[in-house]
């Protein structure tokens, strides 16, 4: 009996592991990606990215411990390392309603963790200088997770299991058609299938893919700021971090050589795709810097910046 075939739209992060995920179930995938392997034009590009156990809501802890087997599984499949980990820290004034949340939430899914005072940060971890206000959540789970290698990593093992991967494959259509879907591409091309998964990111809010649900799309950017030379600073030491009072977020040098990345929750411009901007903002990224140094006082200046939808 022939297996099922899938389309899946977007080779980003969700439509590579999916694509990754029905190949292993022994579906007949089709991967359909509009522009080459690791472009920018979507929120999946870059070196590096955080991963985390810890989180205030309970689900999202389930989540992260049922991802983190996956990662496992792609490093050993893969035959390299792809999480660095360094552990990681959500910062809060004393007090503050965030940790005893997240505290809670890895209690319940029985995950390590440990609150720390700012004297034991500094003394542990010595890039951060909290405010003697501040504690913290120290989770060893945490790490820094090699983006780009992993979602190459992710389509390596889909092909490897009979993915059909084709870049540079704009969609024109995609419509429901005998009781399954029928893509149709730009060169006119039609492609049958049982179904279609459909991960196209912020193309989802608008163009061809938009779907009919109140969704908007956010222009993020992060920001390489220059760091000592040193362990301090680097993937494998320096723990992930949340700073709960400044909205800020960062890890520690692994895709730049001489510098962490950071980056802040607020701030971020609604937009539409075609007003997508081609350099950061200057103002939004000179606050971000300001607040990432209160807490690591040794990084800085701005070195490059990079921007996601």
């Amino acid at each position: 009996m022939p297996s099922t075939h899938l389309i899946v739209v977007g080779a980003g992060l969700a439509g590579s592991f999916a694509a990754l995920a029905l190949a292993e179930r022994g579906a007949r995938v089709t991967l359909l990606e509009a522009r080459a392997p690791g472009h920018d034009r979507g929120s999946s590009h870059g070196g590096s990215r955080i991963f985390r156990h810890a989180y205030p809501e309970t689900d999202y802890v389930r989540l992260a411990v049922r991802a983190d087997e996956g990662w496992r599984a792609l490093e050993r499949d893969a035959g390299e390392r792809l999480v660095w980990r360094s552990g990681g820290l959500d910062l809060e004034t004393r007090g503050g309603p965030e940790l005893a949340r997240i505290e809670a939430a890895l209690r319940a899914h029985g995950r390590p963790h440990e609150r720390i005072d700012a004297a034991e940060i500094r003394r542990r971890f010595p890039a951060f200088a909290p405010a003697e206000e501040v504690e913290a959540i120290h989770q060893p789970d945490a790490g820094v997770l090699a983006a780009d290698r992993a979602l190459l990593a992710a389509l390596r093992r889909a092909a490897g299991l009979g993915a059909e991967l084709r870049f540079e494959t704009p969609l024109d259509g995609l419509e429901p058609h005998a009781g399954g879907v029928v893509a149709t591409t730009a060169s006119g091309e039609r492609i049958a299938a049982d179904g279609a998964v459909v991960a196209a990111g912020p193309w989802l809010a608008e163009g061809l893919l938009a779907l009919d649900v109140p969704l908007w799309i956010e222009q993020q950017q992060v920001l390489y700021l220059g760091a000592p030379a040193g362990p301090d600073h680097d993937a494998a030491s320096m723990p992930v971090f949340i700073d709960r009072d400044t909205d800020t977020y960062g890890m520690g040098r692994l895709e730049h050589p001489a510098a962490v990345k950071v980056s802040d929750h607020s701030g971020a411009p609604r937009i539409h795709l075609a007003e997508r901007a081609t350099g950061p903002d200057e103002a939004r990224a000179a606050r971000t810097v300001a607040r990432v140094q209160r807490l690591l006082p040794r990084v800085g200046p701005l070195r490059s910046a990079s921007l996601c939808l």
